[in-house]
């Protein structure tokens, strides 16, 4: 049962899609397809750093550190932008990218913790 649970042979085609992720939003904002906003740059940024995390090859103490570095760094400046938003009643269509962003990083997170945890199981 936990083998269909363990999802790291997924791990690398979804760090390179959080790659792409990452730099189609950056083109767009370098575009000025979208407005400049500080949050949301931080945002795809460790989007962009948990994908190359999710790609590179794990090692065991320095993966567990960045992982957890970058994905803290991102889920406090999505969350905080979504609770700006909910506070100011600001919301548009930019809000479903927020909580789009918060997912994407907590899901990433997790993968990048179970990725270790069955790596410290196997040694």
């Amino acid at each position: 049962m936990i083998n269909k649970l363990v999802l790291s042979r997924y791990i690398r085609p979804l760090g390179w899609i959080a790659i792409a992720i990452c730099a189609v939003t950056w083109w767009m904002d370098l575009a000025e397809v979208v407005k400049t906003c500080p949050f949301c740059r931080t945002e795809r940024t460790a989007i962009g750093l948990l994908g190359v995390l999710m790609v590179l090859p794990h090692y065991r103490y320095i993966s567990i550190f960045f992982t957890c570095l970058v994905a803290a760094v991102g889920l406090v400046t999505a969350s905080q932008h979504l609770f700006l938003m909910i506070k100011t009643w600001h919301f548009s269509l930019n809000t479903p990218l927020v909580i789009a962003a918060l997912c994407l990083i907590s899901g990433e997170l997790l993968l990048l913790i179970e990725r270790t945890w069955m790596h410290r199981k196997k040694g």
